[in-house]
């Protein structure tokens, strides 16, 4: 009988006890779509005596008892942030673990490294969720191997999108930035949202998948949103047309150009209609024509969604 999956997490914050609860809720689901159980080891989470719904996980403050505990075969790290993920998630391929991340910054900036690091320890590096949380833009990006990428242009950040809807109700864009924080689609510190930092790293992740090779997330051009003003949102509006805070990739014969900024869509567009959390991704190719993805780009649930989805291609391969 072959043995459970054994997975553990490194983060234990709206996105860990996501997935916690899930494997604990979807236990059935999740093997027979594995074809094996996954089970969970363990959490580690800097205050390990702070109360969570976290489904009853097992959890410590020392990163390493999961990280050497021969029962786990599969890290997922959700801490966020540059350090100390990277060095957690070298030490946990060093230790043949395979990895799992929603870390955009991370993967875009170490991309080198972290996969060589996976190449030289013959262990997987997946990150699904760090793109669009539930909305497979990863794997749509990894299957399209033969196409010739055109245009890449989307919402990838569900905070400026929140900001720019609001605004076209008649929100000063401090108030609406606000409001975002309060409902938690910002963080305290709104930056990598609003001066364009996290969709930069989505871009530069996604058109490294489809160029196979490294393109930095400071290749991407970005101006900040900061600049907004209902004056723009209304002169818009008179056009027929949206002000949204996009990021768009030009794949040319010899360079590829990325930029993040305000731009105007059809107000009738799915970007144009697009408020929320709600991501749009639109792909141009030569083969398959145009490609169009459209769903929640965040949250707990639906990052867990993506990371689970991961966790259980590495089951299937036989981990």
């Amino acid at each position: 009988m072959t043995r459970p999956l054994g997975v553990a997490l490194l983060g234990l914050g709206t996105v860990g006890s996501a997935v916690a609860r899930a494997m604990g809720d979807r236990e059935k689901r999740l093997a027979a779509t594995a074809g094996r159980a996954l089970r969970l080891v363990g959490a580690c989470a800097r205050d390990p005596g702070k109360p969570r719904d976290a489904g009853g996980v097992p959890v410590t403050a020392d990163p390493f008892a999961l990280l050497d505990d021969p029962e786990v075969d599969v890290v997922v790290e959700v801490i966020g942030g540059m350090e100390p993920a990277r060095d957690l998630q070298l030490a946990a391929f060093e230790r043949g673990k395979h990895v799992v991340t929603a870390n955009k910054e991370l993967v875009a900036r170490e991309w080198r490294q972290l996969h060589e690091a996976a190449r030289l320890a013959k262990r997987e590096l997946r990150f699904e969720a760090a793109v669009g949380a539930a909305i497979p833009v990863v794997a749509a990006a990894r299957a399209l191997g033969a196409v010739r990428p055109r245009v890449l242009s989307g919402l990838l950040n569900g905070t400026t999108t929140y900001i720019c809807s609001r605004m076209e109700e008649g929100a000063a864009f401090d108030a609406a930035l606000a409001e975002a924080q309060a409902k938690g689609y910002a963080e305290a510190d709104p930056s990598a949202d609003v001066d364009g930092w996290d969709p930069a790293y989505k871009l530069s992740i996604l058109v490294s998948l489809l160029e196979g090779r490294w393109f930095p997330p400071d290749g991407v051009r970005r101006s900040s949103l900061r600049s907004l003003t209902l004056e723009q949102v209304a002169e818009a509006a008179a056009r027929g047309s949206a002000v949204r805070y996009l990021a768009v990739a030009d794949f040319g014969e010899r360079a590829t150009k990325a930029r993040v900024g305000i731009e105007e869509v059809r107000a009738s567009s799915l970007e144009g209609q697009a408020t929320g959390p709600t991501n749009v991704v639109r792909l141009e190719t030569d083969l398959a024509g145009t490609l169009t993805f459209v769903g929640p780009g965040a949250g707990g649930n639906a990052t867990a969604a993506a990371i689970l989805g991961d966790v259980i291609a590495i089951a299937q391969r036989g981990a």
